[in-house]
C-alpha cells in the first residue's frame, strides 16, 4: 500500500502536482505569518521587553547622556570625538540600561505595583532643588525640565518607573542581614593586632671583602650571564599630547577674565549666609554625646571624638538652604542661634551636630577674588575646544609624511604636543638606566613601549590613542639588538655586583646565626641576652592597618606565627629575625561604632548582591528582542 501511495505521489504527473500545491500552501502560510510579524514592527522601536517597547528616541536621548559624560570626563568638547569603538560600547550599555528598568517595571507591574498621580505630584513638590523659601517654585522645576532636554511628561514618567522600581526592588534589599557570627569573625580577623620584637641587619653596615681577583670574577661574570646582558634598545623620535598639555599652552587676557566675570555677575551677589562647624556619624547615642561634650570641649577634640565614632567632622563656609545637602540640616540651620550647639539632626548621611559660627551679610565677589579661579576655568574651557582640533592638525601633518623631521615638528608648533628623542628599552629606561621622559600614566607608558618595540625601524608615524586621551605618535629611527655584554666591557658592573652580593652574604650570615640560636634555643630573641644588634619592639599593627616602619613580608608572616615563634625574612635593604610577643583580638564591644559600621556594610553587600541577582534573574525571565538595525543606525548618526 505504501508503496503505490510512493509511486502515485512520486512517479506520476498528477502526484507531482499535488505534492506542488501542498508546498505553495505552507509557503503561502510561513508568508503570511512572516508578512504578518513584520507588519507589526514599529521602526521607531530598538527594542521590544514584554508588552513594552524603547524608542529610538529613548535610547537616542539615554545614549546621549551617557556620551556626553563619557565625553567630559576624558575631555573631548563634543561628543562625536570619541572613537567609533568606545561610542557603539557606551550605546550598547545604555541599552542594556533601559532593558533592565524596563523589565523590572514589567515584574513590578505584574505585581500589582503602581503609582498614584497624588504620591507623585507629592513626591516633585519635596524635592529641595524645586523649592525657593521653603515652597514649590514652577519656575525652578521648569528650568530643570528645560536644563535636562526633557519634556514633562518624560520627567514624571520617568520618576513614576523610578518609584515603581523601588516599591519592587527596596523590600527585596531591605530584607539584607548579616549575622553576628560573620561579622564578629570578619572583625576579630581585620582588627587583630600583633606586636614583634625583632632585630635588623642592614646590607650597608657590612663592607665587601677585599677585590677579588680575575679570575674569580669570570666566575661570576659566567655564572650570572644574565645580569650582563645588554637589552634591546632603540632609538625613537615622539610626540604626545593630552588636554593637560594643551591647557599649558593656552593664554587668556585680563580682559577675558573681566568680560566672563560680568557674565556671570549674579552668582557673585551673594545672600546672606551662615559659617558652620558640624559634625555627622551613624549613631544618634554618638551624636548625642558630642552635642552635650561640645560646649566644654574645643573645635579639635570634637573632630577626635567624630573619629572615634567612625564619623566625619568639617566646617561648612557660608551655608545656605540652597547648598544644603538635605532638606533636615537646612531647616535646622535656618532656626538655629549663633554659637549654639544643635540637637542631633537626622539627616540621609546619618546624625548631625552643628554650631553657627557666624553670620556673613549679602555681599558681592569682587573679581580680584575669583580672578584666578575663573582664568582656570577658561583655559579649560578653550583647551577642550582647542584640543579635538589640535588632533585634526596632527593628523593631517602626519598624513602627508613619512617620518617626525624638523619640518613636521614646526609644522605642529603651538597645538600643545611634548616631542622627546632619545634611545630607551623596554622598560623605559635610557643608556644611562633614568626614566625616559614619557607620558607619567603608567597604562599608556606600558602600551607605548609594546608598539615601540613591535614597530619596524622608519615605518611611518600615525597617531595612536591611548588610555586617558593621551594621543602619541612616534618613528623608530635606529635599533640595537640585545647582546651578551663582554666580560672585558662589563668588569665593572661585574665588580659591583659580586660586591653587592658579598656585603649581603655576610649580613645573612649574620642574621642566619641569631635566627639558629633562637630555634636551637627554642627561645624568643629577647631573651637570648643578645648584644651584637639592638632589640627593637614594633608598635602593633593589623591586617587593616599595617606599620610602614617593617617589611610587608615580615608583617604578613606575622599573622602564621605562635607566641615565641621565630622567623627570618629578607627586604631589599636588610635581613630581619623577630619573634613574637603578642596577639590581641579585639571583641566588638572594644569598638562598637567600628563594629556597627562593619555589619552595615556587610549588610549593604549582601544587599547589592540580592539586587544583582534579582536583576539578572529578571532579565533572564523577561522577554526580550532587540532591533539591531536601529541600534546601528543610532551609533552611525552624525550627531554623534
Amino acid at each position: 500500500m505504501l508503496s503505490r501511495l510512493r509511486h502515485l505521489l512520486i512517479d506520476s504527473w498528477f502526484g507531482r502536482v499535488i505534492v506542488g500545491l501542498i508546498f505553495l500552501v505552507f509557503i503561502s502560510w510561513g508568508a503570511e505569518t512572516i508578512i504578518d510579524t513584520w507588519s507589526h514592527r514599529d521602526n521607531n522601536v530598538v527594542a521590544w521587553v514584554g508588552d513594552k517597547t524603547i524608542t529610538l528616541q529613548q535610547l537616542d536621548s539615554a545614549a546621549s547622556m551617557q556620551l556626553q559624560q563619557y565625553a567630559a570626563q576624558q575631555g573631548f568638547s563634543d561628543k562625536s570625538q570619541i572613537p567609533n569603538g568606545v561610542r557603539a560600547r557606551l550605546v550598547d550599555q545604555a541599552l542594556q540600561k533601559l532593558i533592565i528598568e524596563d523589565n523590572l517595571i514589567v515584574t513590578a507591574e505584574k505585581s500589582g505595583l503602581a503609582v498614584s498621580d497624588e504620591a507623585l505630584r507629592n513626591l516633585v513638590f519635596s524635592f529641595p532643588a524645586f523649592q525657593k523659601d521653603g515652597k514649590f517654585d514652577r519656575e525652578l522645576f521648569n528650568q530643570y525640565i528645560r536644563q535636562t532636554n526633557q519634556t514633562e511628561v518624560q520627567f514624571l514618567e520617568m520618576l513614576r518607573n523610578q518609584l515603581i522600581i523601588s516599591g519592587l526592588t527596596v523590600p527585596l534589599v531591605s530584607g539584607a542581614s548579616a549575622s553576628d557570627i560573620m561579622a564578629k569573625n570578619i572583625f576579630a580577623f581585620s582588627n587583630e593586632t600583633r606586636q614583634l620584637n625583632y632585630i635588623q641587619v642592614p646590607f650597608n653596615t657590612y663592607k665587601p671583602d677585599a677585590n677579588p681577583s680575575d679570575a674569580v670574577l669570570k666566575r661570576y661574570y659566567e655564572n650570572h650571564l644574565s645580569e650582563f646582558t645588554v637589552p634591546e634598545y632603540r632609538k625613537i623620535k615622539l610626540i604626545f599630547i593630552s588636554p593637560e598639555t594643551v591647557q599649558k599652552g593656552v593664554e587668556i587676557s585680563d580682559q577675558q577674565v573681566s568680560q566672563y566675570y560680568n557674565s556671570r555677575k549674579k552668582e557673585f551677589q551673594k545672600a546672606e549666609s551662615k559659617n558652620l562647624e558640624i559634625v555627622t556619624v551613624k549613631d544618634q547615642k554618638a551624636a548625642e554625646n558630642i552635642a552635650a561634650s561640645w560646649g566644654k570641649e574645643t573645635w579639635e577634640n570634637i573632630q577626635k571624638q567624630a573619629q572615634q565614632n567612625s564619623g566625619f567632622a568639617t566646617t561648612i563656609p557660608e551655608f545656605t538652604p540652597q547648598s544644603s545637602p538635605s532638606v533636615e540640616l537646612a531647616n535646622a540651620v535656618q532656626k538655629a542661634a549663633v554659637n549654639t550647639v544643635s540637637a542631633p539632626v537626622k539627616t540621609p548621611m546619618g546624625w548631625s551636630v552643628f554650631k553657627v559660627t557666624g553670620i556673613v551679610p549679602p555681599h558681592e565677589i569682587a573679581l580680584d577674588q575669583v580672578k584666578d579661579q575663573l582664568k582656570s576655568e577658561l583655559v579649560q574651557s578653550q583647551s577642550k575646544q582647542d584640543f579635538p582640533n589640535n588632533i585634526k592638525k596632527i593628523q593631517d601633518v602626519l598624513a602627508g609624511s613619512q617620518g617626525l623631521d624638523e619640518d613636521q615638528l614646526s609644522k605642529l608648533g603651538g597645538l600643545g604636543i611634548i616631542a622627546v628623542t632619545g634611545t630607551l628599552n623596554e622598560q623605559g629606561l635610557t643608556l644611562q638606566g633614568n626614566p625616559a621622559p614619557l607620558p607619567s600614566d603608567e597604562k599608556v607608558k606600558k602600551t607605548m613601549l609594546v608598539n615601540i618595540f613591535s614597530k619596524a625601524k622608519n615605518a611611518p608615524a600615525s597617531l595612536i590613542l591611548g588610555e586617558n586621551n593621551i594621543y602619541y605618535a612616534f618613528v623608530v629611527e635606529d635599533i640595537v639588538p640585545a647582546h651578551q655584554e663582554a666580560f672585558d666591557k662589563a668588569k665593572d658592573l661585574v665588580l659591583h655586583s659580586w660586591q653587592q652580593q658579598n656585603i649581603k652574604r655576610q649580613a645573612n650570615i649574620a642574621a642566619t646565626a641569631v635566627f639558629k640560636q633562637a630555634q636551637d634555643n627554642r627561645k624568643p630573641i629577647q631573651d637570648l641576652g643578645m648584644q651584637q644588634f639592638p632589640i627593637k619592639v614594633s608598635e602593633s599593627f593589623s591586617r587593616l592597618n599595617p606599620l610602614k616602619t617593617l617589611p610587608p613580608e615580615l608583617q604578613s608572616q606575622a599573622f602564621s606565627m605562635q607566641i615565641g615563634q621565630t622567623t627570618m625574612v629578607e627586604s631589599p635593604d636588610s635581613f630581619y629575625v623577630a619573634s613574637l610577643s603578642n596577639i590581641t583580638t579585639p571583641a566588638p564591644k572594644d569598638n562598637s561604632s567600628a563594629y556597627k559600621e562593619l555589619k552595615d556594610n556587610l549588610i549593604q553587600a549582601n544587599g547589592d548582591d540580592i539586587y544583582s541577582s534579582f536583576v539578572i534573574f529578571v532579565n533572564k525571565q523577561g522577554k526580550v528582542d532587540v532591533n539591531q538595525k536601529a541600534v546601528d543606525a543610532i551609533v552611525k548618526q552624525g550627531n554623534y
